[in-house]
């Protein structure tokens, strides 16, 4: 049989019936001690001697009542810490990565700018236009590159006075 494993909740249900019963019978020896010490004394000692060994079992369960409901609590929020600076790490990474990347593009874009400015005029020359770019991002950035060269060829295209 595979050794399933403890159920908190239920550890806590069994250590407060334990300490129930025991707390139970702890009252019953008290009423039964207050009733022998005036019958029988000897009876009276036995009793008192079993009493303190309820009260020291009790003491027992309580802090195994204790024990069984903080460590399960205790290991929880140890592994949420562990899980906390996990994400922090991650975070941290996904930055430095971020901050890479973005370096990269920037080179990139710069590298692609370079390289239009040379190819620009054997492309006027020829007659050929660019190719459309493909990615939304550089479908963007020539969108933005079409409208200021249309812009700086209006204004140029108008006579001075």
């Amino acid at each position: 049989m595979a050794d399933a494993p403890i159920n908190p909740l239920d550890l806590l249900l069994r250590s407060q019936q334990i300490a129930l019963k025991l707390t139970t019978d702890v009252l019953k020896g008290v009423r039964d001690t207050a009733v022998t010490g005036v019958t029988q004394p000897d009876e009276l000692a036995r009793q008192v001697g079993d009493l303190a060994g309820a009260v020291a079992g009790m003491a027992g369960a309580v802090t195994s009542l204790a024990g069984a409901t903080a460590q399960p609590l205790q290991d929880f929020i140890v592994r949420q810490r562990e899980l906390a600076d996990t994400v922090h790490t991650l975070a941290e990474a996904q930055a430095e990565l971020a901050s890479v990347v973005a370096k990269l593009a920037e080179r990139h874009a710069e590298a692609v700018a370079a390289l239009e400015k040379v190819t620009a005029p054997v492309f006027a020359i020829v007659g050929t236009e660019p190719t459309a770019p493909k990615t939304r991002a550089a479908k963007k950035s020539a969108a933005g590159q079409r409208t200021s060269r249309s812009t700086t060829s209006s204004t140029s295209a108008t006579p001075k006075p």
